[in-house]
């Protein structure tokens, strides 16, 4: 295969589609510890919540039909939560906080800023319904109901469900990736080296791995000897590689060079700006992803081929999207179809600066698309990929 030929987008989404992946091995951790990881198996609610239903508000639970007959209730405890629920008479009201079990018999809470009390009784000052501020059984979750689907990444509110439902334990795709920064002139960002260029990209990569394991495996030179015998030792504990520059055409790029040595290349790069040199490898059947040593280039290729690779992995997708109409008129002149940065604001792209490199731009960005050659009118319909954020 030619090193520099490009392909399609297109093609190169098809390919990643129909390559197999193995299946990453998982761990067990603590629930409260498992945000942001992928779940390896489905989770369902072995109960409801809540399991009786409890008050929505501080105030008091009532017997909506004792308020025909009388203008004051008398009280007669407080339940908090925890408690067993005791059993309301006729003409009764408890003082309920939120969270607390309804008493039986009672079927709505009046709120305590809506209520008058005298003398050891109360009156509600608002009309009240069967069912008002009170959280029905199941109301949260009923029992049965998919709490984490196999794939799904655990996001902080699933989290708190979890421990809600006593799952204390969460098994998790245990991925581990490797980052590797290339280049004779690049120095470690954790220690210093007195190179001129500070390894600036592979911090921001292992940022957006916020879903697995990053695993810094340094600065490499630019020898195809090198670069060869570290990811091949390397790849044996990890899942998958991706590499930070030297994957242009010029005759230091070697990254691809060294890639034929010890695996195969998937495709070499595609034909779009920004994402152009971004190639996929394989290597014993786990990828290897050459990402640009620009902040644009490497973010853009990181979600448009290493999403797309970890997405099949697990078997969901993770990559989000969303639509949004131009803001303005784009007239794209580039030899080939460009990627292109977009805020968002009301339901509108704004296009940000065009560049590899426009670091603060990416900072602002939203999410990205690949525009065909041409005239791309304002109010037209496009499809972003969102970043990850």
């Amino acid at each position: 295969m030619r090193l520099h030929k490009l392909i399609s987008l297109g093609e190169a989404r098809r390919i990643i589609d129909s390559l197999s992946f193995h299946t990453p091995s998982s761990i067990s951790i603590p629930a409260y510890m498992s945000s942001w990881r992928i779940s390896a198996v489905t989770i369902r609610a072995h109960r409801s919540i809540p399991s009786v239903p409890v008050a929505a508000m501080d105030g008091y639970a009532v017997r909506v039909s004792d308020l025909g007959t009388r203008s004051f209730l008398r009280i007669v405890g407080e339940v908090k939560p925890g408690d067993s629920p005791p059993v309301l008479g006729g003409g009764e009201a408890y003082y309920i906080h939120m969270g607390a079990p309804m008493p039986v018999g009672s079927d709505a809470v009046a709120r305590v800023e809506a209520c008058r009390v005298e003398g050891g009784y109360v009156r509600p000052l608002e009309p009240l319904r069967p069912g008002k501020d009170v959280i029905d059984v199941g109301e949260v979750i009923r029992e049965g109901s998919i709490v984490v689907e196999r794939g799904e990444v655990i996001k902080p509110y699933k989290v708190a469900l979890l421990l809600m439902l006593g799952i204390l334990e969460a098994q998790v795709y245990d991925i581990n990736v490797g980052v590797l920064s290339v280049g004779d002139e690049i120095g470690r960002f954790d220690h210093p080296t007195g190179k001129p260029i500070i390894d600036s990209i592979s911090p921001m990569i292992m940022g957006l791995l916020k879903y697995v394991n990053p695993v810094y495996l340094g600065v490499v030179s630019d020898s195809i000897d090198d670069i060869a015998r570290v990811i091949e030792e390397s790849i044996r504990g990890l899942d998958a590689i991706l590499t930070i520059g030297g994957a242009s055409a010029g005759e230091t790029d070697n990254v691809k060079k060294a890639l034929t040595r010890i695996g195969d290349i998937v495709f070499p790069g595609v034909s779009a700006s920004i994402l152009k040199r971004g190639s996929i490898a394989l290597i014993n059947g786990k990828p290897v992803v050459t990402l640009p040593a620009q902040c644009v280039s490497a973010a853009l290729v990181f979600h448009e081929h290493f999403l797309h690779i970890l997405s099949r992995m697990v078997g969901r997708e993770l990559r989000e999207y969303m639509k949004a109409k131009l803001a303005v008129d784009i007239n794209v002149k580039h030899r080939m179809d460009t990627a292109y940065i977009f805020k968002v604001r009301d339901g509108e792209a704004h296009p940000l600066r065009w560049g590899t490199g426009l670091c603060a731009d990416l900072a602002e960005a939203d999410g990205f698309t690949v525009l065909e050659r041409g005239l791309h009118r304002a109010g037209e319909d496009i499809i972003l990929q969102l970043l990850i954020r």
